[in-house]
């Protein structure tokens, strides 16, 4: 192919593409034409990076790419020819339809014209990283009509493709993860949760978990999902104070109450507008003309579960012994077997699903918790309201005596961060303004370097608490 007639062919193929002319684009195309727009794993959001062949294919790659972008600008910049290959540079600015947005780059293309004069192979060279951005410029809009549509391929394809799971819808303040909880889509949902979806995050407008968003609907299995995947069973709406399971009581879900219930979610909470989940739930049977049934159904459920928690109130006779101080008694219920962790039942009350560690060294039993330690008491347990461990409590109540056998246990981490505030057993010990019980710590190597939420050290407390010249100040000063 001579050079020249090379060069034609190709020059007028792109006027053809700058004016919009598919017709004379397809007349110069060789009807087995093979089109090269090369993808790979971090530009899929491109609609047409692949291999098209022939000319139904490539007419396919020019709808994809001119359903989302106008093309603002095009200009051919360099044109070389040796025989029948051409080697072409162009510049384009393009402008996405739905947001908007503009960019602008360069952008090199191989072709190869056949014996008829017509481009067999075509293939673009380019940095595609201009083109993701404008492409990923609505990918969150486009995430929410394919939760909306249940369409899971495509939103399987998004969030590969980058589109974030906690996009929030401005119009109704849910995220992406919500919207799907509330539509009841369990697949969606852990498709979600395993890109990165907050189960912890609320709705902008009432304040609500995506737990709130599934229970409302119903569906069990997107519940489900949700719990196992570490949503708050109890996590309370900051506009109405409903939990998961008064959500449950007022859209008449006994399935969803059952599978709460199960999971402890708590029955002697309040709302914020003042009823007890007792009050609520007489309320609602008042006020509801269909479904009661569904409502009664729920009440035998919340009627067993008081039942059994008082069942494991009365068998939690080692907590009870610990509660009185009755060292004796702990004893005597440790030889005979007693589990020394068994959590307490949630009944919304000071010892909820607390060991027995964490209440007598809360409580300030000191041989009590060299027995309990002794009979293989777990020394780093946690309870769920501030993530605290037993040195929290005993340096949180000032009982220096239980901080010293505590920080002599094996396996203690003396610098746990509890999960209300950042705070490590030294940091509470200064905060409360107990020097004694700060001073084991620092004794025993706790750490002076950890910063709580708030972004104070140990000395940044010390010296807010008791000064600058304070003793304990300059001991946390010296050893930092």
């Amino acid at each position: 192919m001579d050079t020249t007639r090379t060069r034609e062919i190709v020059r007028k193929l792109f006027e053809d593409v700058q004016a919009g002319n598919l017709q004379g684009v397809l007349d110069a195309l060789s009807p087995s034409i093979v089109f090269e727009l090369p993808g790979n794993e971090f530009n899929t959001v491109i609609p047409n990076l692949r291999t098209w062949r022939g000319h139904d294919e490539v007419v396919e790659a020019f709808r994809l790419r001119t359903a989302f972008t106008d093309i603002l600008e095009f200009e051919q910049r360099e044109l070389l020819a040796e025989g029948n290959r051409a080697f072409v540079v162009n510049y384009q600015k393009l402008r996405h339809r739905g947001t908007g947005m503009t960019v602008d780059f360069e952008f090199s293309m191989m072709l190869t014209v056949d014996e008829d004069g017509r481009i067999a192979h075509w293939k673009a060279f380019f940095d595609s990283v201009p083109e993701v951005e404008l492409f990923r410029s609505d990918i969150g809009q486009r995430l929410l009509a394919a939760i909306r549509d249940g369409a899971a391929d495509q939103v399987t394809k998004l969030l590969r493709d980058g589109a974030d799971p906690d996009h929030r819808d401005p119009s109704t303040g849910l995220t992406a993860l919500q919207t799907a909880a509330g539509e009841g889509r369990a697949d969606l949902v852990k498709a979600l949760i395993d890109a990165g979806g907050d189960v912890f995050s609320t709705d902008s407008r009432a304040g609500g978990t995506a737990l709130h968003k599934a229970v409302q609907n119903g569906d069990l299995d997107t519940v489900r999902v949700l719990v196992e995947a570490g949503a708050f069973v109890d996590a309370v709406a900051a506009t109405t104070g409903h939990t998961p399971l008064m959500d449950a009581l007022w859209y008449k879900w006994p399935d969803v109450v059952e599978f709460l219930l199960d999971r402890n979610a708590g029955v002697n909470l309040s709302t914020h507008y003042g009823f007890s989940m007792k009050e609520h739930f007489e309320y609602e049977l008042n006020v509801n003309s269909l479904g009661k049934e569904k409502l009664l159904a729920a009440e035998q459920m919340l009627r067993r579960r008081a039942e059994n928690d008082e069942r494991q109130v009365q068998q939690q006779r080692l907590m009870a012994a610990v509660t009185r101080g009755d060292l004796e008694e702990v004893r005597t219920l440790l030889d005979e077997g007693a589990p020394a962790d068994a959590r307490f039942p949630v009944l919304n009350g000071f010892n909820d699903a607390h060991t027995p560690l964490l209440v007598a060294a809360r409580d300030g039993h000191t041989a009590i918790v060299r027995a309990l330690l002794a009979a293989g008491a777990d020394v780093n347990a946690t309870e769920p309201t501030f993530g605290a461990v037993p040195l929290h409590k005993a340096v949180y109540n000032g009982h220096a005596d239980i901080t010293a056998v505590l920080v002599a246990a094996p396996g203690v981490d003396l610098n746990y961060q509890g999960a209300t505030n950042g705070y490590t057993p030294l940091h509470d010990a200064l905060w409360h303004g107990y020097a004694d019980c700060a001073r084991v710590l620092i004794q025993a190597g706790a750490a002076l370097d950890r910063v709580g939420h708030d972004g104070k050290t140990p000395l940044d407390v010390a010296i807010e608490v008791f000064g600058a010249d304070h003793e304990i100040t300059a001991l946390v000063r010296d050893h930092a």
